[in-house]
């Protein structure tokens, strides 16, 4: 083979190479995961009903596209500013500010975006899809009327509460109809009470960005620190 046929061979071959690693870049650069498989959103409970996840998204980072086809909530825990962009709209830029919660209506919508973390600090919430077409009739919930709960979210599939308890606190003796999750904006002592069962009091330790999944029935519950305790409380409709 001729020299100017080997050049030509060589050129070529360098093309196709570099042709091949463009593609591939761009490709893993639209890689669409679910969102549960997104590295910086990380499963911490789940059962039939939802999956909690805590998302840790580092200062300048950005998650890989992800697709929300499930009804979810999101509990602003550390906010940040973020720019989000999608796959077929413009990016957008957005705050998520702390103690906030934004539900996302996806059982018939599909929607896919990528967060970027804008900020110089960690941008940290916890949330949780709703595995269930619903909403499932579970009952017609709702809180003591009381100044501890302030209702943040009512939607078909989910209503929530924002809790705040202050030392030695309680919130009375309440109905819960539906499975759902608490998630905690402070530490302390929670101590959870079944009105009518022997030894029916138990202490949980909980800190900043925790959550815990929820059963039905009759529960009470008390601030057993001697610090506030707020937390959000939702419950499945």
């Amino acid at each position: 083979m001729g020299k100017f046929n080997k050049t030509i061979l060589s050129a070529q071959l360098l093309l196709a190479v570099t042709s091949f690693f463009v593609l591939h870049s761009a490709w893993a650069v639209d890689e669409v995961v679910a969102t549960n498989l997104e590295p910086y959103h990380h499963v911490i409970l789940e059962n039939k009903y939802v999956t909690v996840m805590r998302v840790m998204i580092p200062a300048g980072k950005t998650t890989l596209f992800h697709e929300q086809h499930l009804d979810y909530v999101n509990t602003h825990i550390d906010g940040s500013t973020v720019e989000i962009s999608y796959l077929d709209k413009p990016t957008a830029d957005s705050e998520m500010k702390s103690g906030n919660v934004k539900f996302g209506a996806h059982q018939d919508v599909h929607e896919v975006d990528k967060v970027k973390n804008t900020s110089s600090h960690l941008n940290m919430h916890v949330g949780f899809e709703i595995k269930k077409i619903g909403p499932q009739h579970f009952g017609n919930t709702s809180r003591p009327d009381t100044s501890a709960f302030q209702n943040v979210l009512d939607k078909k599939t989910v209503r929530g509460w924002k809790v705040t308890l202050q030392a030695g606190e309680t919130t009375t003796a309440y109905t819960q109809y539906g499975p759902g999750v608490r998630v905690f904006f402070t530490e302390g002592r929670l101590l959870v009470n079944i009105p009518g069962k022997i030894n029916r009091n138990k202490e949980i330790w909980v800190h900043k960005g925790d959550a815990m999944l929820t059963n039905a029935g009759r529960i009470e519950l008390t601030n057993g620190g001697d610090m506030p305790l707020v937390f959000n409380d939702y419950e499945l409709l």
